[in-house]
């Protein structure tokens, strides 16, 4: 079984890494930055990512279901 992604998934995609970058520099929190990058190194938030991908099941799933709804009226 094979996925498709459509080109607004990707957007999506971007769009939330970008939200949580951005929020994540604004305020200085480790926690939201899925890239943390500091003089010295460079590293990766595993919290950072599962919440990343949790966030992007989360917005397929409430587009789905709105789609649906839509549907029925």
């Amino acid at each position: 079984m094979a996925m498709h992604f459509k080109k607004t998934d990707f957007l999506k995609v971007i769009a939330v890494l970008l939200i949580y970058t951005t929020v994540g520099y604004l305020m200085n929190v480790d926690v939201l930055k899925i890239f943390i990058i500091r003089t010295d190194e460079f590293s990766i938030s595993i919290f950072g990512v599962v919440l990343w991908v949790l966030t992007f099941i989360f917005i397929q799933y409430i587009g789905r279901y709105f789609s649906k709804t839509k549907g029925n009226r």
